[in-house]
């Protein structure tokens, strides 16, 4: 009776008992808004941590303390130890968060760079149950003109003048509003501080860069923000600077542990931190030098695709839980309409077994993510850099990965195959000498997309809005 109430997969945090795990779960109800006892719905608070990758958190090991105010959720809450997003970028990574499918499915790729009209969104089915659905965003990707406004009765882009800020203003002031009203919100919030160029504010910088770097070299590598130069071979990073920026990087995601608990405290102060699912989640992570890379352009490796997310809803989760299955970005969307009550209507019921909340959830074999033709890249470098041959970087790539393997298919191109439990890094291809995984793992991915086909492209950027243009340009992601 005890093991059956202990799902595969999880572990309990080295300060809990087993007593109080066994408490824990006792407490936890069947699957219903807060246990299917009638009481109001759940607030929801859905945070993207953009380019923020799971090893530079400090409850996922990162050995300098991060992230106090996440890892203090996840003692309360649940930490999912292995879990990995859909796409290496932002703008189909979250059409997969919006929409619980893969970025094939909700039409939103690397080729087509939007979001489309017919796809339901979370914030629209939150918004149809009765939620007052508001969102400030960071990434000009996830922006109106992309698809991504739409649910949103507010959508804020602080990375506009005249506000250019970090979204943190805009949640204190709706968590304010929501309490006088009693209407249950739903609060989507992306913040986009770790991402080039890693230029964090000089109380971060001081905790997180080493004494004794040279200041001049430290500043200008907090201005770099292009990489192009770098896949082009006409800028070359020695290992002291892929350690600056490791560090300006890690002091970007300790900027951002602190914003968050800003808003963490004033939901504590309204009475409201206890009654509100707060999921805190990574699009996708960032190389830096990791595999010859910089940035999340071109790679599909751990670096990018594992991701951190947290769970805290006491009257569903229990408290300092470790899930150690494999959880895919897309599992996200289905864990916020069970907890709200909003799982099993015919819009959702064909999702709903994914949902997080639930031990009783089909345990995922293996996660998939995949990047369509990189035509954005593609067309920056055949722009600025002519004379660069891009056909080796002209192909869609998709990968799978179990609990121990992972294959990455370029297609048309070839395959690597890495043992995780004994290359964790993956630093040794063994593609060609373990063929019968390799035929495993590839069989059921071309199974996989031969179910999502892939969409026609849209060439290259087309982008209407001047500011967005430019703010795509101080990002890195055109020249």
């Amino acid at each position: 009776m005890l093991a059956s109430m202990f799902p595969h997969g999880h572990r309990r945090s080295p300060t809990t008992g087993l007593i109080l795990a066994f408490a824990a779960l006792l407490a936890v109800p069947a699957c219903g808004p807060d246990g299917g006892a009638g009481g109001p719905r759940p607030n929801v608070l859905l945070v993207v941590l953009d380019t923020t990758r799971a090893d530079f958190l400090s409850s996922y090991g990162f050995p300098r303390e991060t992230t106090p105010v996440i890892d203090g959720l996840a003692e309360t809450g649940v930490r999912y130890e292995n879990a990995f997003s859909t796409a290496p970028w932002t703008l189909p990574s979250h059409a997969s968060l919006f929409t619980g499918l893969y970025p094939t499915e909700a039409r939103a790729t690397s080729e087509t760079l939007h979001l489309p009209q017919y796809v339901t969104t979370l914030a629209e089915r939150m918004s149809d149950a009765g939620y007052r659905a508001r969102a400030a965003v960071a990434n000009p990707w996830v922006c109106p003109e992309r698809g991504f406004d739409r649910g949103f009765e507010e959508f804020v882009e602080t990375w506009r003048a005249p506000l250019r800020r970090p979204p943190v203003v805009e949640p204190l002031e709706w968590i304010r509003e929501s309490k006088e009203s009693g209407k249950p919100f739903f609060v989507f919030l992306n913040f986009n501080t770790p991402h080039l160029p890693y230029n964090p504010r000089p109380e971060f910088r001081k905790r997180f860069v080493s004494a004794g770097r040279d200041p001049v070299a430290v500043g200008r590598l907090a201005r770099l923000y292009g990489t192009y130069e770098y896949y082009v071979g006409k800028k070359r990073l020695e290992a002291e600077e892929i350690e600056i920026l490791r560090e300006l990087y890690a002091a970007e995601v300790a900027s951002v542990d602190t914003m968050l608990g800003r808003i963490f405290g004033a939901l504590r102060d309204a009475g409201m931190f206890d009654d509100t699912l707060i999921v805190v989640v990574g699009d996708h992570g960032e190389n830096i030098g990791d595999h010859g890379h910089l940035g999340h352009f071109l790679s599909m490796h751990e670096t990018l695709l594992r991701i951190p997310l947290v769970v805290r809803y006491p009257k569903r989760f229990p408290s300092g839980e470790v899930v150690t299955d494999l959880v895919s970005l897309i599992d996200v969307l289905p864990t916020v309409l069970d907890a709200s009550g909003i799982a099993g209507t015919p819009a959702s019921a064909h999702i709903g077994r994914r949902s997080l909340c639930s031990p009783e959830r089909e345990r995922r074999e293996f996660v998939i993510a995949e990047n369509g033709r990189p035509v954005t890249v593609l067309d920056q470098l055949r722009k600025h850099f002519p004379e660069f041959d891009t056909a080796a970087l002209d192909h869609r790539t998709r990968t799978i990965r179990n609990d121990r393997h992972k294959l990455i298919w370029r297609v048309g191109e070839g395959t690597e195959l890495y043992d995780l439990r004994a290359d964790p890094e993956e630093t040794k291809d063994l593609a060609g000498t373990r063929p019968e995984i390799e035929r495993d793992l590839r069989a059921k991915l071309e199974a996989w997309a031969k179910s999502h086909p892939a969409i026609q492209p849209v060439g290259e950027i087309d982008v209407d809005d001047p500011e967005a243009l430019e703010r795509l340009r101080a990002l890195g992601y055109i020249r």
